[in-house]
Formats: structure tokens, C-alpha cells, sequence
């Protein structure tokens, strides 16, 4: 998965651009998986799934509409909307957009982590 190196983020948002370009083919940083919240001159918080050990949010689901293999997946036709998962997440993982009447949340690219590979700072690295 990846791990957050907050004092590094400069805030660039980046991670944000690149994220909803992969997955709306449009820059639409409110789409975005992950997501920045600037305190600056502060440090950057950075929220996206952790991929924590527990997974509240799939627990969190009465519907069974989110599982792990790899890394975090929904099933849109079972997901009613709720946002139980987001208000368990610890992490602030898990996001709503009102155009989207599901959960937003990282999902690693399918594999291809391409905010790691686009932040400029190495403020996301995946950890393997």
C-alpha cells in the first residue's frame, strides 16, 4: 500500500489532479481519492485509504458492498449510499462527492499508484 509523509507534502495537490484524471478522465480534484487539507504555513494532511489492518468500513457496510483483495473495491449496484464506511473510516479515507452517490476511496490506480509515482516531493511512497 502506500504510507504519508505529511512534513514532506508541499500541497501541490498533484496527487489530486492526477487522481481524478485516472478516474473521471478529468481534472476534478473534488473526485479525487485522495485528498489534501492545507493548514499551511502549517503541515499538509494528506487523507487516502491507509489500508489499515482492521477495516472498519467494510465491517461498517450493512449491504456487504465493499471488500479487500489488493487493495479496497465497492460494488456499485449493492452500495446504497450510506456512508456508514466513510463515518467509520479512523483515517479520513473515504470521501463523498455529491455527483457520486457512492464512497470515494483509494483503490491504488488498480496497481498503478499514480500519485506516488506523480508527487514531486515523495509525500505518498508505497510500501510494499
Amino acid at each position: 500500500m502506500m504510507r504519508i509523509i505529511p512534513n514532506v507534502c508541499t500541497g501541490c495537490r498533484i496527487c489530486e489532479i492526477i487522481c481524478s484524471l485516472t478516474h473521471e478522465s478529468s481534472i476534478a480534484p473534488k473526485q479525487s481519492r485522495v485528498r489534501i487539507s492545507s493548514n499551511w504555513p502549517e503541515e499538509e494532511k494528506i487523507f487516502l485509504c491507509v489500508a489499515c489492518e482492521s477495516k472498519p468500513c467494510i465491517d461498517a457496510c450493512p449491504e456487504g458492498a465493499l471488500s479487500w483483495k489488493d487493495y479496497l473495491r465497492i460494488d456499485e449496484v449493492k452500495c446504497t449510499g450510506c456512508f456508514l464506511c466513510k463515518e467509520a473510516c479512523p483515517y479520513g479515507g473515504i470521501h463523498r462527492e455529491n455527483s457520486k452517490n457512492f464512497p470515494l476511496f483509494c483503490d491504488t490506480c488498480h496497481g498503478q499508484f499514480q500519485c506516488v509515482q506523480w508527487c514531486p516531493t515523495k509525500a505518498i511512497v508505497r510500501v510494499k
